[in-house]
């Protein structure tokens, strides 16, 4: 059966399918604190012969799930699919991005107007079963005319749509978060996801936010509304926001980019983000930017939806179709809570056969699953030999400790050990896939260590593990990043040095807004000098080709650096402010102490290799907004800047020695 056509005011009547039996009736997966994926890097300390593998979607035959066919689905663009099962309606809703991309479908609207130079609509389906989708005659919004059109709102772009059971104002039941341009964010309202109040602007925004699927929902761990979003600083960067009320907001910063060695090649575009289990998932599309312009699904995770992880950077999570296939450029993954029926996971997502490169293209709706719990196992390497995983320290609850695993034609074996590494129970072998499968004793009782600290030793044969349940974590905290400078065996290279004395030429060096040079008058030789009027100027090296690029632990050796140069202004004030940039990419600031005045005056900047971010930051290194960490930038050391800091007036600045000399 099908469901009635809405018309203004009138409700929605849903006949449920006989399909939807109710051991494969959808549904909801909520967040669970007790039960925690293997990708977590809290769960896994130790391994032995293990690897940690993305786990395996499987694509609907059917995908994708319905046409651009309707005459106002002009380009549907990146879909920016948002997905919910209501379960008290007994129905999947889906909103989804168009773009009106050609002047002529412009003109048809009822009442012409573009943002972009481009209209917009926001579009809703139903379906009973996730696969047959209605796209229902609402009478709101008229195209060519006519109102029986799917059409829920308009000049809407890069739409994030959720229903929220937290507020208890049901005229704000559904919640649409949305930008009409970086930094212009604007919010609406509706008590049934169809029909929408007028836009109310949001706070909180700078000028690069935005120009991406804006997605949203209310975090109930945190108390508060977190929201995802692009920050734009000459490349794509997800970033995060938080809110009390969904109207002002408050910026978290940058919480996901590409590596060092993608650089600008592959950006991350949007990061849709949903709770599960103990932790926080997100599909993480990375932009090919500088080569097919394609867009690739990557999962990412993080413990407290701040600090992010790709879990296997490179690899895509969705993977895009063969040549010419209807998903075969573009994957972008729905935003929503995790659905799923029996014991499948439900992953909508736009596919798109079209690179991502212009207004007009199709990103249709399409469908994967994923066995629950599947997101990532640890498997053996060697596959004739036995994993060996080490958990963290977890306390042992009342609950029945529960294991998801691949094990049929293998083998997964369970012990609980104490602190001092005694076996406190072992389980019976598990031979058969399982999900959130209770773990029997063959000696022990867990039951009898309820509230006792434990780590679980985990032997895998032929096998894989997701997920372990139904136990705390003893330290939420995250392991600190694997720094090798830092290893017992690491070897400091031999202490060298490099200096850029400037005496023949500028060596490269560029200057905004005009860089000279001088073959005399230096502090030693030769020098440069930048000015820019109005405002500060600076001296910036080359990111390749220099002596001062490269890995600087190998590069100049020894366990630290430290930077010095002579420094002269047109007017004494203020200081030099030191960036060091991983490549041309991201820097890392340090204020030097010594004033700037009109005679040559030595300033210094000192380092360590391995510090880590916070110890970087206690000695005065401050990120910028889009910073790599400390390591990722040390070992991959591109332009240096020097620059007069605020508290300058002079448009001058003349630079002489640039030295960096390993310790």
């Amino acid at each position: 059966m099908h469901l009635r056509a809405l018309i203004p005011g009138a409700c929605l009547i849903v006949a449920v399918t006989s399909a939807l039996v109710a051991g494969d009736s959808p549904r909801t997966i909520a967040a669970d604190a007790r039960k925690h994926l293997v990708l977590d890097s809290r769960v896994i300390r130790e391994t032995q012969n293990a690897r940690l593998e993305l786990g395996t979607v499987t694509k609907e035959s059917g995908n994708p799930l319905f046409r651009a066919d309707q005459p106002w689905e002009n380009s549907l663009n990146n879909l920016y699919p948002n997905v919910l099962w209501d379960a008290d309606e007994r129905v999947f809703k889906l909103w989804y991005k168009c773009v009106l991309a050609d002047a002529d479908a412009i003109a048809r609207m009822d009442r012409p107007s573009t943002v972009h130079n481009v209209g917009w609509y926001l579009l809703y389906a139903t379906s009973t079963d996730g696969l047959s989708w209605n796209r229902p005659a609402l009478g709101q919004h008229a195209f060519a005319g006519s109102t029986a059109t799917n059409i829920v709102a308009r000049d809407t772009p890069n739409v994030g749509v959720f229903k929220d059971a937290h507020d208890l104002d049901a005229a704000r039941r559904y919640k649409m978060i949305y930008d009409v341009g970086l930094g212009k964010v604007r919010v609406r309202f509706s008590p049934d996801g169809v029909h929408w109040a007028e836009p109310i602007e949001a706070t909180g925004f700078g000028a690069y936010n935005g120009d991406t699927h804006n997605n949203a929902f209310w975090d109930e761990r945190l108390k508060k509304y977190v929201l995802f979003t692009k920050l734009y600083l000459g490349e794509r960067l997800a970033a995060r926001f938080e809110s009390d009320d969904f109207i002002a907001w408050m910026p978290s910063g940058m919480v996901l980019r590409s590596s060092v060695d993608e650089g600008r090649t592959t950006q991350t575009y949007c990061l849709p983000v949903f709770r599960y289990g103990s932790i926080y998932l997100g599909y993480a599309m990375m932009y090919h930017y500088g080569s097919s312009r394609a867009v690739d699904c990557e999962l990412a995770w993080s413990a407290d939806s701040l600090t992010w992880q790709r879990v296997s950077p490179g690899t895509p999570f969705i993977p895009r179709g063969v040549a010419g296939s209807y998903d075969s450029q573009c994957i972008y993954a729905m935003a929503g809570a995790p659905l799923a029926q029996g014991d499948e996971l439900l992953i909508y997502y736009g596919g798109s056969d079209v690179k991502h490169s212009g207004w007009k293209r199709h990103c249709l709706p399409c469908l994967a699953r994923l066995p629950l719990d599947h997101f990532a196992a640890y498997a053996p390497i060697a596959r004739d030999q036995p994993a060996v995983l080490t958990s963290g320290v977890f306390i042992i609850g009342t609950d029945p400790v529960r294991l998801t695993a691949d094990a049929a034609g293998g083998r997964v074996q369970v012990s609980l050990q104490g602190d001092a590494d005694e076996v406190l129970a072992v389980s019976e072998a598990l031979t058969t896939n399982v999900v959130d499968q209770p773990l029997r004793w063959t000696t022990g009782d867990p039951g009898a260590l309820a509230g006792k600290r434990a780590r679980l030793r985990l032997v895998l044969t032929n096998a894989k593990v997701y997920a372990l349940s139904g136990v705390d974590l003893a330290d939420a905290a995250l392991p600190p990043a694997g720094n090798p400078l830092r290893s017992a065996t690491y070897q400091p290279a031999p202490v060298t040095t490099a200096t850029i004395a400037f005496a023949a030429s500028a060596q490269g060096w560029t200057g905004v807004e005009r860089i000279a040079h001088h073959a005399d008058g230096g502090a030693s030789d030769g020098y440069i000098t930048v000015s820019r009027s109005g405002n500060q100027p600076f001296a910036q090296s080359p990111a390749k080709e220099s002596p001062l690029a490269g890995d600087w632990p190998k590069k100049f050796g020894g366990t630290a650096a430290t930077i010095t140069a002579q420094v002269r202004a047109a007017q004494a004030g203020g200081t030099v402010q030191i960036e060091l940039f991983a490549r041309d990419l991201a820097p890392w600031r340090f204020v030097t102490s010594t004033p700037l005045g009109t005679t040559w005056t030595r300033i210094t900047a000192p380092l360590r290799y391995d510090w880590s971010d916070a110890e970087a930051k206690a000695a005065g290194w401050q990120p910028g907004a889009n910073a790599f960490s400390w390591h990722d930038t040390i070992t991959h050391v591109g332009s240096l800047v020097f620059i007069p800091t605020v508290g300058s007036t002079s448009e001058l600045l003349d630079l002489d020695d640039v030295t960096v000399t390993g310790r």
